[in-house]
């Protein structure tokens, strides 16, 4: 689906507005999600907006494809060092202080933009392209309602193909794939340094509560010491928690969303505490209001589990593997802004789109918990864009 021109020209004109007020002459772009969101392409490109005017699109390869995806000036780019010639034909003046991307830029292509630019100041616009797509517009919110459709399907057909024996990474195959017929675009963009995600943590039992390197509440044990994430290869068990942690993205916008599966049913205490996190779920969900300070809620939702419930040496994880968040900003990419965490000072807007995960962890046992993919509107708080049923899965 294209992204429609009134789309694009309200995205750039909202950033030339930040670019102006710090007094950025222009910004050169080349990280794969944000010159997709100010030029409709995820095709290899620089995209140059300044301050004032048009942006143009520089593109490597392929032209062709760039073309015919954005509705801006798209021109073959022909080596790196003649950018400002490209600036200047189009009709901008050469920048003075140029924005760049400096929170993923890496410091070789930083020192090339030295050479190209000699007279030129840089600075990090990151920071204001990161908060100006916190908050989605309508066109976006859409995008994500069509992805959220996917995994009630998925769902429906997991209780079909789960049997007593079967192996974590055998299920997560299966619900990929399901997922991919069902239009999933497979891939799971993240900003991060380092981050590497693939279809999420499909894990069960004592695995869900195993500690690794990925910065979230249920990793999973993984298939190897170098894919220490996720699924593994070890069996499925009667009564023990399956943890089915999935990111779907269609258009390329992600919802992301956690359920739990059995093969029969769950222990008492397993059932309390998932019942718990649902309780966990709505009381964020109800605080997510515009004007409110991410970091406030973290801290309202954790005094909470402190002061009625006996899990909270379980909550987001346990020992050192608990993270500090309760959920996080979701869209082009997985790890967006906001982040319902400690210490927070994001101030909540209308618009924003946030994955809530409240989980509560026990090792030897496995992990329970919820997630939901929910858009900041009022003084109700979040609506829910995920639509799947939040009952336990009993097979």
């Amino acid at each position: 689906m294209k992204v429609p021109s009134y789309e694009l020209d309200k995205r750039v004109a909202d950033f030339q507005l930040s670019l102006k007020s710090k007094g950025i002459d222009g910004a050169l772009l080349v990280q794969r999600a944000d010159t997709l969101y100010y030029t409709g392409t995820a095709q290899n490109v620089h995209v140059y907006i300044p301050a004032e005017g048009k942006p143009i699109v520089l593109t490597y390869r392929d032209f062709i494809r760039a073309q015919a995806e954005s509705s801006w000036a798209v021109i073959p780019l022909k080596g790196m060092s003649k950018i400002p010639a490209y600036i200047q034909e189009a009709g901008h003046l050469l920048p003075k202080t140029l924005g760049l991307e400096l929170d993923v830029l890496p410091v070789n292509q930083f020192e090339r933009y030295r050479k190209i630019f000699p007279e030129v100041s840089f600075v990090d616009v990151s920071p204001e392209i990161r908060y100006q797509r916190a908050v989605k517009s309508n066109w976006e919110r859409n995008r994500l309602e069509e992805s959220a459709k996917i995994l009630p399907e998925v769902l429906e057909y997991a209780k079909n193909i789960l049997r007593p024996g079967m192996t974590e990474i055998e299920l997560e195959g299966l619900l990929e794939g399901k997922a991919r017929a069902l239009g999933h675009g497979g891939h799971v963009r993240m900003r991060g340094f380092g981050s590497e995600f693939h279809v999420g943590a499909i894990t069960s039992g004592a695995r869900a509560a195993m500690n690794s390197s990925f910065d979230g509440p249920v990793t999973g044990k993984g298939t190897s010491v170098a894919h220490p994430n996720g699924a593994s290869m070890d069996p499925i068990k009667e009564g023990e928690p399956i943890l089915v942690d999935m990111v779907t993205v269609y258009n390329g916008y992600q919802i992301d969303q956690t359920r739990i599966l059995s093969l029969g049913p769950l222990s008492e205490e397993l059932t309390k505490a998932y019942e718990i996190t649902l309780q966990v779920e709505e009381l964020i969900r109800r605080a997510l209001i515009p004007g409110r300070v991410a970091g406030e809620v973290f801290e309202e939702i954790l005094t909470w589990v402190q002061e009625n419930t006996s899990y909270e040496e379980n909550f987001m994880g346990y020992g050192a593997g608990r993270v500090r968040f309760v959920g996080h900003g979701v869209g082009l990419e997985l790890d967006e802004l906001p982040t319902i965490s400690k210490g927070s000072k994001e101030v909540l807007k209308a618009g924003m789109v946030i994955a809530i995960e409240p989980k509560f962890v026990f090792p030897d046992l496995g992990a329970v918990g919820i997630e939901d993919t929910v858009i900041v509107e009022g003084e109700l708080g979040a609506a829910f864009l995920s639509v799947t049923s939040r009952n336990l899965i009993i097979v």
